[in-house]
């Protein structure tokens, strides 16, 4: 996987960063912790410029986070809970519960979207309860850009 990552940058260069960026919020297999620091050896080679490489990253990755935000969006709050009321004894989920957590949400998305983007296999998944809750687009891109822009520079 890692020669594939490398022989998508080297071919494509920061559209190449884009593309496993967005790739990587869509189908998490893929893991960006592969992705930038391979991205930023190229830059450190000269290669790219870091501040480019930066940028394509944050913007594959807020891309690739509106699909599942979308999804969350589509699928809404009340008809998961009626599919919940229905057939969550399969799944031991029942409809408050599912209330309950949008509620905690609604208190806490901000921080968990701005955090959660950090931590492997969550990050995806943090776009739909986002898209459920009706999370405010500004503020849904603003947090999900922040959150990978910042901590990637400082780390």
């Amino acid at each position: 996987m890692v020669q594939w990552i490398e022989n998508l940058m080297t071919s494509l260069g920061y559209l190449g960063i884009v593309l496993l960026m967005f790739v990587e919020n869509v189908f998490p297999p893929i893991p960006s912790e592969l992705i930038m620091p391979l991205a930023g050896f190229t830059a450190s080679r000269g290669d790219l410029n870091l501040a480019l490489v930066i940028l394509a990253g944050t913007v594959g990755s807020v891309l690739g986070a509106l699909p599942l935000y979308f999804l969350g969006r589509l699928v809404g709050e009340e008809r998961l809970v009626a599919w919940a009321d229905r057939y969550g004894k399969w799944l031991t989920v029942r409809g408050k519960e599912i209330r309950k957590a949008d509620d905690w949400f609604d208190r806490h998305g901000h921080k968990t979207v701005l955090f959660g983007r950090l931590v492997p296999g969550v990050r995806s998944l943090l776009s739909i309860p986002a898209g459920l809750s009706e999370m405010p687009m500004p503020k849904f891109l603003l947090y999900t850009s922040i959150g990978p822009t910042y901590f990637s520079t400082v780390s």
